[in-house]
């Protein structure tokens, strides 16, 4: 079983791992770029001496100029992107370090506030078991229990006139007539009619008879209304003999210590808290100077590259050089002859260069593709407080898997996710979840229960608090289609 903090080491693992592969990848395409920039200065070494040997001096002193303009231009280029490559690469690589360097002592401090939890945890469950054994926390249960047991009696039958208010107003409200009245206030203080809409409304008051319908939609409506008022104040009663128990827990813990141990709790809380903003700086720094990396190696969007690639395409192009390869054929000779089979070789070894290069581009914006995604994962798993130190994942055999299929391309980075979202569990505490409580809440808050904030990682911020396990939800809305029509 893994822990939450041992789940994102891996999840941070994984994604170190392939900005490693990344950078293997950036030193393969400059290695490859290199090549291509030796074959090219190869084959214009070559050209120039086939031209010297087929042309005429004028013919061949023109031709060579041409190449030498092209051939140098786009050599430049070449060497001008491959060294910026190098220096993108190796700043990635010193920022991946340090990000790496940063998560290994913010893993630390997480560990340390693990650590003071727990102790926390055990003197707490410690204090507990003490508390029990008094007469006075006996006393103060008895009166919690008695008050909570009258307020959840309270809530059962305005729970139960609720449930029964929707089919027995039914009939009243399908009434138009009734609905009509109802709505007018007619019979009430509050009834605004005058002249001959008073008189029609009296008549049709008489013709259903809602002089005796009315008082009982209204009692009808009311009792629940009433009841509920009742339960929340039986809800509001516990309060007082809950707080005298809570009172009794908590100076069971101080007498046994519990103050030296939160104050460790609140430090650790702190550092960590400081380590982490660290390494979300470091990482956002790594963000932007990944993004232009990524942009020079995909090479299609940086008109440098593009420019090398138009010079020799140009220069190819010149009739004077076809010419050339077609003379050499036509006559060959012993000298031109091995010339131009060193220049085909050449040829198909920069064609060959040229698709390795291309083939690099490929695995590196794939691989850039799965890094985004295991980070998007990261970014949800420490959104949502999975990195809690009470959370934990017993399904980490799988994770192991998936993180390796994920590694390797094989599956998709959701289905990493799916695996994490179906194996989280949270720990819980030694101790009863209220004890000590409202004057001793858990220090930060659990996963997924942040009072409507759905961004669980609110527990990394040293003042936030929490419960000891999710608290159920009492509060619930009573609103009504209709209110009274007045007053009775």
């Amino acid at each position: 079983m893994w822990t939450g903090r041992q789940t994102l080491a891996s999840i941070e693992g994984a994604i170190a791992k392939l900005h490693g592969e990344e950078s293997q990848l950036d030193r393969a395409l400059r290695s490859a770029i290199s090549d291509t920039e030796r074959l090219r200065n190869e084959r214009s070494q070559g050209l120039r001496e086939l031209a010297r040997v087929k042309l005429d001096e004028m013919a061949a002193g023109h031709l060579i100029n041409n190449l030498d303009a092209g051939e140098r231009r786009a050599l430049q280029i070449l060497d001008d992107y491959r060294l910026r490559i190098a220096a993108a690469a190796q700043q990635c690589e010193a920022l991946q370090r340090e990000v790496t360097a940063a998560e290994a002592g913010r893993h630390a401090a997480a560990e340390a506030v693990e650590a003071a939890l727990e102790s926390v945890e055990d003197l707490r469950a410690t204090a507990e078991a003490q508390a029990q054994t008094s007469q006075a926390w006996r006393d103060a249960k008895a009166r919690r229990d008695q008050a909570e047991a009258v307020a959840l009696e309270a809530e059962k039958k305005a729970e139960a006139s609720e449930a029964e208010l929707g089919a027995k107003k039914q009939p009243y409200n399908e009434d138009p007539l009734f609905s009509y009245l109802w709505r007018r206030q007619f019979g009430t203080a509050h009834y605004a009619g005058s002249g001959v809409a008073r008189l029609l409304d009296r008549m049709l008051a008489e013709f259903i008879a809602y002089g005796d319908a009315r008082p009982n939609y209204a009692a009808l409506i009311e009792i629940p209304l009433r009841l509920r008022e009742h339960a929340i104040g039986k809800r509001k009663a516990v309060d007082v003999p809950h707080t005298v128990l809570a009172e009794i827990e908590r100076l069971a813990m101080v007498e046994a210590g519990i103050e030296a141990k939160e104050k460790v709790l609140a430090e650790t809380r702190h550092r960590l808290a400081v380590l982490d903003d660290t390494v979300e700086k470091k990482r956002e720094m790594l963000r932007k100077v990944d993004e232009a990396r990524k942009s020079l190696v995909a090479g299609n969007s940086d008109p440098a590259y593009n420019e090398a690639l138009t010079i020799v395409a140009a220069a190819d192009a010149e009739d004077s050089l076809a010419n050339l390869y077609a003379e050499s054929r036509r006559t060959p000779t012993h000298a031109d002859e091995a010339i131009v089979e060193r220049l085909e070789t050449i040829d198909a070894r920069i064609a060959k260069t040229e698709a390795e290069i291309a083939d690099l581009r490929r695995q590196a914006l794939e691989l850039s593709r799965r890094r985004n995604e295991m980070e998007e994962v990261r970014g949800q798993f420490r959104g949502t407080g999975y990195d809690h130190p009470q959370s934990t994942f017993a399904n980490d055999g799988d994770l192991s898997v998936v993180l390796k299929n994920v590694l390797e391309g094989a599956v998709r980075s959701g289905v990493l996710w799916d695996v994490l979202r179906q194996g989280h569990r949270s720990r819980p505490a030694r101790s009863s979840a209220d004890f000590g409580s409202p004057s001793f809440p858990l220090p930060f808050p659990m996963p997924g229960d942040n009072d409507g904030d759905t961004a669980g990682g609110a527990w990394r911020n040293p003042s936030s608090a929490g419960t000891w396990l999710p608290a159920p939800n009492r509060s619930r809305s009573h609103d009504d289609d209709f209110t009274t029509g007045g007053s009775f």
